[in-house]
């Protein structure tokens, strides 16, 4: 009778041995010992003096020299969107008066400049266009001077970039013809007129606006709103 009593006895304590351990692992991943400093409230958290000392306010030699160096953005809408707006009317500018051969507006057929460009552009170096030099030399003016309106202002801005685009490949296409490359992208021009670089730039841009729209302060983007919120409602 005492060994039944002591392996009774026994075996009741090892099952509440056994019980109290589960029990405390049960504990130990509970959810409240998952909490960490994130979950907690800042006003709770338990402040470290020293990596407060840690945390230095940046300046600005720390913007020019430190990591934001080599930062780029890569979302073009809202604030970054506005140095777009100058860079489109500027540009639109500079081709409406490109566009004014031989007077104020395009096309001005029989002044010195609208023929000088004929016979020295159109007819050397274009003359595998069908229709006469004339009709594509007032085609280029239109194109620069109203392409280059629409530009400005931002009104059917994709359309007017692509006109201007194939004006500008024109352009360059003449230049690398008449004087070649000029010993790009290292050698010197002698009379320093870097030809053909200009309508590149040009094209470059309007492949830009092309690809990208008007961007802000612009009839299209007026235009736009109007039409998305009638098709929403």
């Amino acid at each position: 009778i005492p060994i039944g009593i002591f392996l009774l006895v026994s075996s009741l304590f090892t099952n509440d041995v056994n019980a109290f351990t589960i029990h405390s692992n049960r504990v130990t991943k509970s959810p409240i010992h998952r909490f960490t400093s994130r979950n907690v409230p800042s006003s709770l958290q338990v402040s470290n003096p020293d990596s407060q000392d840690e945390v230095k306010k940046e300046t600005t030699w720390d913007r020019i020299t430190g990591p934001k160096l080599f930062k780029t953005v890569t979302n073009w809408q809202g604030i970054h969107a506005v140095p777009l707006v100058p860079l489109r009317i500027i540009t639109g500018l500079l081709m409406i008066h490109h566009g004014s051969e031989g007077g104020i507006g395009p096309a001005n057929f029989g002044t010195p400049e609208f023929q000088g460009f004929v016979d020295y552009i159109m007819k050397p170096y274009f003359s595998f266009l069908p229709a006469s030099p004339e009709i594509w030399a007032a085609i280029h003016d239109y194109a620069e001077f109203f392409g280059g309106a629409c530009f400005a202002i931002g009104f059917l801005t994709r359309p007017a970039a692509l006109s201007l685009l194939v004006t500008m490949l024109s352009a360059v296409y003449f230049h690398l013809s008449a004087v070649g490359s000029q010993g790009f992208p290292l050698g010197h021009v002698p009379n320093y007129s870097y030809d053909f670089e200009e309508p590149m730039l040009y094209a470059l841009i309007f492949l830009t606006f092309w690809f990208n729209g008007a961007g802000p302060l612009s009839i299209d983007s007026i235009i736009y709103s109007k039409i998305s919120q009638e098709e929403e409602s």
